[in-house]
């Protein structure tokens, strides 16, 4: 699938779609991430939506949890909600990070 979008299956518009997020967006959404694991609360403005999420860190002794909220940026009605689990520590930082980012990435495009 080079060229033409309209051309390619669902998965491989919706992976075309991911890779665009990544790419325009990839070094605010790794920020996030890092923010997320330090505070455990963040959110970044795309045109039309507001990310909000939340972060439950894995620790040896339990699982952890993302949350995210996609909102619409004028009503601020939650369009969408998502949690997705991150199993229990073990992982190093920079692999959990990659993690909430494409979590992150899935939202953004997907959720709007």
């Amino acid at each position: 699938m080079e060229g033409d979008p309209e051309a390619a299956k669902p998965g491989e518009v919706f992976d075309h779609e991911l890779t665009h997020v990544l790419q325009v967006r990839g070094h605010e959404l790794e920020e996030l991430s890092q923010k997320l694991l330090a505070t455990g609360t963040g959110s970044i403005a795309a045109p039309g939506v507001i990310l909000r999420a939340r972060l439950r860190a894995p620790r040896w002794w339990h699982r952890g949890c993302l949350e995210i909220d996609t909102e619409d940026a004028v009503s601020g009605e939650v369009r969408r909600g998502s949690s997705s689990p991150l199993g229990r520590a073990g992982r190093d930082r920079e692999s959990l990070i990659m993690k909430i980012t494409v979590d992150l990435a899935l939202e953004l495009a997907h959720g709007h």
